[in-house]
């Protein structure tokens, strides 16, 4: 019995968690190019942090390609007024779009013609009947000049910051705030050297930072006030703040995150915040390039390289921001003050940053009380879907009248067949339950989990006697430990089903996945067939069978290894 513990042990401690994990890569699109696309809708997902509308695009000869093009984030469009009656399936539609460096059936759609001649822009704003909102309009579906009735003072003297605020972005201007270029130390340029786009916490659904994501993609943030704390709520990953008013420390065993620990006084009507026990992140995000890093536009001039021109950052002209990261050692003060009427929100902020910093930035951006209400940010990367197959899109420039549609290659019937199939799994209710809930992801999560462990626990268990652990115990007693094993691969595999029809898409063109249900299917066949001919006929072990529980473990393992690489590989 006691080396029957010692070998439960001994799994339960080289058995690795075996989490389903998403991860998200974004390929970079080519900006200075235009492709002109037309066809007919197959469907539209308006989720976080980028919606998609695909459809299928009819060559010459006849042959159909499926595409799909990047619009804004779900809960903006949805703001904005736009819905999925305005994308039937099968209605006509014709995009201008930005193609992307490496999937050519993906592109950034920067203007959209329905099939009832409406033409909008990404930016647009559609009321409630459905027409425009002066034109193409690039302003938010935050009004300001709506008057939310409120009480711009409270009851203890202090301004009335609760509320929900919004960015507005004004005609023909750039979304976010003014603010200063980062001039990076010699130790904060080597924390980003080699940075590529696939670090970039958006596209794993994570926070970025407190100044950006305050405003990134105008979504509604929510303050919540109190005489002794205020909670900002933001719309953008739902990342959430405390300001402490009354005094609060920092506790000593505070674990450094993207938000920090924040304390504020209040000098006069302004309300100055300082924020510290930041974890290492991203001050500006990678962009640009394929998730490889191959291919990313230069550094504007500028950069930390010696070349004259601005300093590289957030604002560095001739090419994509330049990459900035913060250290631990980061604090960032703000100083919140309202205007007259307190419909208007201003924030200065300055970030100081000792060893990535060679100077504080500095900047400030304003935010609009709005009537929209706050919507949590129900984020469900699709970037890292694959389209049709390895297609060849020639992009052209507006001024070039060549849509670029006649250099579509031919995707086949049969990879047509296996999209529409994936995309009714998606859409099914098993798929909708799993992607859209916020119970159904994790609980069917956790029953794989479970599954998993005990059908693997059990299979190594079974190997590791018949290759000789714990040899006083009999080969024949863990026959029936066989059928417990059976149980837990019955729930990994319907857990597993699930869990696939929420992500089909992706994980259908997934080569680690394909990998794993290989060695799934491999060690189930493997370690079955060392149970009939051994386990529950023999106590005498053969060379024969301690090489079939061998290659049965080791398919095991490397299924545990490639169901953690899905989440890191395409």
């Amino acid at each position: 019995m006691w080396n029957l513990r010692c070998l439960c042990v001994l799994v339960a401690l080289i058995l690795p968690n075996v989490a389903f994990a998403h991860h998200g890569s974004s390929g970079q699109f080519e900006t200075n190019k235009t492709i002109e696309l037309s066809g007919e809708i197959t469907r539209v997902r308006l989720v976080n942090p980028h919606a998609y509308v695909y459809f299928d695009v009819t060559n010459e000869d006849g042959s159909v390609t499926n595409m799909r093009c990047e619009l804004q984030s779900g809960s903006l469009l949805k703001r904005r007024g736009w819905n999925t009656e305005q994308f039937k399936a099968g209605s006509a539609i014709t995009i201008l779009g930005s193609p992307d460096r490496n999937d050519p059936t993906t592109c950034y759609m920067q203007q959209i013609t329905f099939e009832n001649g409406v033409t909008a822009n990404r930016n647009s704003v559609f009321d409630d009947n459905g027409s425009l909102v002066n034109g193409a309009s690039t302003a938010s579906a935050v009004d300001s000049d709506v008057t939310v009735e409120r009480e711009t003072i409270r009851a203890d003297g202090r301004p009335n910051l609760a509320g929900n605020w919004a960015m507005v972005r004004k005609e023909g201007s750039r979304p976010g705030g003014g603010g200063a270029f980062a001039q990076l130390t010699d130790a904060g340029a080597l924390a980003v050297e080699g940075a590529t786009q696939d670090e970039n916490p958006r596209y794993q659904c994570e926070p970025t930072n407190i100044i950006m994501d305050w405003w990134f993609d105008l979504m509604v943030n929510k303050i919540e006030q109190s005489s002794t704390q205020i909670n900002l709520t933001y719309g953008f990953m739902s990342l959430t703040r405390t300001i402490y008013l009354d005094g609060t420390k920092m506790p000593e065993d505070y674990e450094p995150n993207r938000a920090g620990f924040s304390t504020g006084v209040w000098e006069g009507n302004t309300l100055v915040v300082t924020t510290t026990g930041f974890n290492e992140g991203w001050i500006m995000a990678p962009m640009g390039g394929s998730p490889q890093g191959n291919n990313r536009p230069p550094r504007p001039e500028g950069a930390p390289d010696g070349k004259k021109g601005p300093p590289a950052g957030p604002r560095g002209n001739g090419g994509p921001p330049s990459p900035a990261k913060n250290s631990t050692a980061l604090v960032v003060v703000e100083r919140f003050s309202l205007n007259e009427d307190g419909t208007v929100l201003k924030r200065e902020y300055t970030l100081t940053d000792p060893l990535y910093l060679k100077a504080p930035m500095t900047g400030s951006d304003e935010v609009t009380l709005t009537k929209d209400s706050y919507q949590p940010y129900d984020c469900d990367d699709l970037t890292a879907e694959r389209g049709s197959g390895n297609l060849d899109i020639s992009a052209t420039t507006l001024d070039n009248k060549n849509t670029g549609n006649d250099n579509l290659k031919n995707s086949s019937a049969n990879s047509q067949s296996v999209m529409s199939s994936l995309y009714k799994l998606e859409d099914s209710k098993v798929g909708q339950t799993i992607s859209t809930t916020e119970w159904g992801y994790p609980i069917v999560l956790s029953l794989h989990a479970i599954g998993m462990a005990t059908m693997v626990g059990i299979a190594l268990m079974l190997t590791l006697r018949v290759l000789g652990f714990a040899s006083v115990i009999p080969v024949t007693a863990m026959a029936s430990y066989w059928n417990i094993a059976l149980i837990g691969f019955g729930i990994n595999f319907v857990s597993g089903v699930a869990l696939f029809c929420g992500n089909a898409s992706e994980l259908y063109f997934n080569w680690a996945f394909r990998i794993k249900i290989l060695l799934v299917v491999a060690g189930l066949v493997l370690t079955w067939r060392l149970v009939i001919i051994c386990i529950k006929q023999t106590d005498s072990v053969s060379a024969k069978h301690k090489k079939l529980a061998a290659i049965a473990m080791v398919s095991w393992v490397a299924a545990i290894i490639a169901g953690r690489l899905i989440g890191y590989m395409s």
